[in-house]
């Protein structure tokens, strides 16, 4: 459809729309999901100028696959689920990532690089402006709205679960400016920093098992490609166990661990103890699996789990008067889609790992969708429109790169055989 060097309008709007849909994460929902439908939009026109090029490269690049193991046990749920209304909005949320997948193929190298540049900038500004807003009070947007948990220039508690599974993007570069020896590591060492102080003091625990899982990827691709020594990731590990524990000190990160939310104190390691570190989440996971034994097979259906949740007895539903989600991807799959759902998920949670460890070079998109899907990940909906873009666009971008990588090198062996 373009050549691989080319430039052109279409490639300038879609590095905008990429791009937009990371940077839109601290706007209102309405802009955020507005750029997304737009986005899918020009996907569909895509798909109907350039039908058999689309197909053919959504096949190549296995983007078609990995989709359909997803969508389809979504369709299957939605057939009988307890709320049909809830399951095929889900259903039509979904469909809006196979158009923009399609429209990837308008992508050349030098626009997914841009797009990474982009949500660099994203990161080094969400960080920096968390530090200072923890450090003085006071950010971009005006004062803090709250000094025990930093929200930083987003509308809800979203900065450290959005800005732990973007790190992969951040730790890449740094590593790369000091493999390199370039001049600016300095300043990519410090947006690190930021970064990872941002992490902590957001308060959201399940944005530092993001972080660890994050780090943890690079070293094992550094490992297996022979980049980095045992010596060095011990030396790595070390230092980042340094710098968790100085940060763990912090007042109100302490406070999350040793008495997580809430001032009364309970004993440590005590069923309390784990439901407050899971901010009283255990009655939801609860409820999930008991959800999932009784339809385990395809389902109760995406989005079923806010209205059947709510409508059980004010006794046991714990300290939530309604709650919209699991806040666990595996168990939200399990209960949700049932085995079916949840054995396709595993298959694309893994194939997304192999891919990635498997690459000789680090695909920072396929890291980011690795841990924006992984089963441990209690952040919010797996199937809600809020996360699906950290899902989506990053496998989309990662499994763009891959193919452009693929046919660049088999071009170059062609040419010198």
């Amino acid at each position: 459809m373009t050549s691989e060097k080319s430039c052109g309008l279409p490639q300038k709007v879609a590095i905008f729309f990429f791009s937009a849909m990371f940077w839109l994460y601290i706007a209102k929902m309405g802009i955020f999901n507005g750029v997304v439908i737009a986005t899918a939009v020009w996907g569909i026109y895509v798909l109907i100028r350039h039908r058999c090029e689309v197909i053919s490269y959504l096949k190549s690049s296995q983007f078609l696959w990995l989709f359909l193991l997803l969508f389809v046990p979504v369709v299957i749920s939605a057939i009988g689920s307890l709320t049909p209304k809830d399951s095929w909005r889900t259903v039509l949320n979904i469909s809006r990532f196979f158009f923009i997948g399609g429209l990837a193929i308008v992508l050349t190298q030098s626009s997914v690089e841009k797009i990474r540049w982009a949500v660099l900038g994203f990161i080094a500004l969400i960080s920096v402006d968390a530090v200072i807003e923890w450090l003085t009070g006071y950010h971009l947007t005006g004062a803090s709205r709250d000094r025990v948990r930093i929200m930083g220039l987003f509308q809800f508690y979203h900065l450290g679960y959005v800005l732990g599974t973007l790190t992969p993007i951040i730790f890449y570069q740094t590593y790369q400016s000091f493999a390199a020896k370039e001049r600016g590591r300095f300043a990519w060492l410090v947006i690190t920093a930021c970064a990872l102080i941002a992490i902590f003091v957001a308060g959201a625990r399940a944005g530092w098992v993001s972080l660890l899982v994050s780090g943890g990827l690079l070293l094992l691709w550094l490992l297996i490609h022979r980049k980095i020594s045992w010596k060095r990731v011990v030396v790595a590990l070390g230092l980042c166990i340094v710098v968790a524990g100085g940060i763990t000190q912090i007042p109100m990160v302490k406070n999350r661990l040793v008495n997580p939310n809430g001032a009364a104190t309970v004993e440590f390691g005590s069923y309390e103890w784990f439901d407050k570190l899971s901010s009283a989440r255990l009655v939801l996971w609860e409820f999930a699996w008991k959800h999932y034994q009784e339809y385990p097979v395809i389902g109760a259906g995406t989005g079923s789990f806010h209205q059947t949740f709510t409508e059980q007895p004010q006794a046991l539903k714990g300290a939530h008067d309604e709650a919209f989600f699991p806040h666990f991807h595996g168990l939200e799959v399990l209960s949700e889609t049932g085995t079916v759902g949840f054995i396709c998920y595993l298959i694309v949670v893994f194939s997304v790992l192999w891919l990635l460890l498997s690459a000789p070079y680090f695909s920072v998109w396929l890291a980011v969708a690795f841990i924006a899907m992984m089963p441990i990940n209690t952040h919010v909906a797996f199937y809600g429109s809020f996360w699906a873009v950290l899902i989506w666009v990053p496998l989309i971008l990662g499994l763009r790169e891959r193919f452009l990588r693929r046919k660049a090198d088999a071009a170059l062996e062609n040419r010198l055989n």
